[in-house]
């Protein structure tokens, strides 16, 4: 289900305008194995070591970037799930995964591209992905970066936990949202 949706956008640009671009510049598709790879792995390294650069130190950034250093890995990774990517004649500036369902695995603008919505529209797109294959909620480990722009999505906070990349200790922050409204009788 979660497949079709993105193959359906990636297929038919001129669809609905709703769905597919954000305005008339940038172009809303599904990521493409191979042919992706690399400029999402740059985009990737370029977010994590310019734009985190206030919450985390320069080790910090350096283990978290690597995780792209390993090209196949990379692209594997990218193509589990959904991977929405967001560009700008024909080049990358943002990109998003939902794997599984109901989780946002991956979200990241490129620098200069922040402050104009991308995070966001990739965070309603992935949300709408999740409700259609009957998720419950929608969770994310987020960066301390990415952390504001998920809650003010509607997610809150669960715990705040620690992941090691090598021998480094990044801090991250479990947020979680209910899709399904609670309805009480009393």
């Amino acid at each position: 289900m979660l497949d079709d949706f993105a193959k359906a956008t990636a297929a038919n640009p001129g669809a609905d305008p709703d769905t597919q671009r954000a305005d008339d510049a940038i172009v809303w598709r599904a990521y493409v194995a191979r042919r992706d790879a690399a400029p999402l792995a740059a985009l990737f390294r370029d977010a994590i070591l310019t734009l985190t650069a206030s919450h985390y130190d320069g080790a910090q950034r350096a283990a978290w970037a690597a995780v792209a250093d390993d090209l196949d890995a990379f692209d594997a990774r990218l193509t589990r799930g959904v991977t929405l990517v967001a560009e700008y004649a024909g080049k990358p500036v943002a990109f998003g995964q939902l794997f599984p369902a109901d989780h946002v695995e991956m979200l990241y603008v490129a620098p200069g591209w922040t402050r104009r919505g991308l995070a966001s529209a990739l965070i309603a797109r992935m949300e709408a992905l999740a409700r259609e294959a009957g998720a419950s909620t929608l969770d994310t480990d987020a960066s301390a970066l990415a952390r504001p722009v998920f809650e003010r999505a509607g997610f809150s906070l669960v715990a705040q936990e620690v992941v090691r990349r090598g021998s480094v200790s990044l801090p991250r922050f479990h947020l979680c949202k209910p899709l399904c409204a609670v309805l009480f009788s009393g």
